[in-house]
């Protein structure tokens, strides 16, 4: 049997040979060391010390994420949040980089309605642009936004081209 001592220094050399040369989150590194069958407390002394030593940054991570999901491939809150929490970024983080202005869904809507769908790239049919509409806001839809925000966004697009 191992002691506390040799655990903690074979698991602290698993995770940061695992890590390598990027910057991972605290989940997955549990995760991993979990797949290792290394106590809990091993775990977590790993994480906070890996954490202490800038192997482990849940909020740099998070960032990157979320800066990767931008313009035409950005998100709803709801999806960001579950993409953060599933790579292993804590809820805690998760709530603080998200209330960024950048990230509000307000602004991320606006990004993907002007790559996906530019000016005049609806049908001047009435019957076709609605069905290309309702296209469109299932579209983000499953970029997790609700409908009342994506019908909203493309009124204020509309408004927007009136005035030019």
């Amino acid at each position: 049997m191992m002691s506390y001592e040799q655990q903690y220094s074979e698991a602290r050399n698993k995770a940061i040979a695992h890590i390598g040369i990027a910057v991972s989150s605290s989940g997955r590194i549990r995760d991993y060391l979990s797949e290792y069958g290394y106590s809990q407390d091993v775990i977590e002394d790993v994480v906070a010390q890996l954490r202490e030593e800038k192997y482990i940054d849940d909020r740099r991570v998070a960032l990157k994420i979320l800066r990767t999901r931008s313009g035409n491939k950005a998100e709803g809150q709801l999806k960001l949040a579950a993409r953060l929490e599933s790579n292993g970024i804590p809820e805690e983080v998760i709530s603080e980089v998200l209330k960024a202005e950048e990230f509000q869904d307000e602004n991320t809507i606006m990004d993907v309605i002007s790559d996906r769908y530019p000016v005049g790239s609806f049908s001047n049919d009435p019957k076709e642009a609605r069905r290309e509409l309702s296209k469109a806001v299932r579209y983000l839809e499953s970029r997790g936004y609700s409908t009342s925000l994506a019908l909203s966004s493309f009124r204020k697009m509309l408004n927007d081209v009136e005035y030019l």
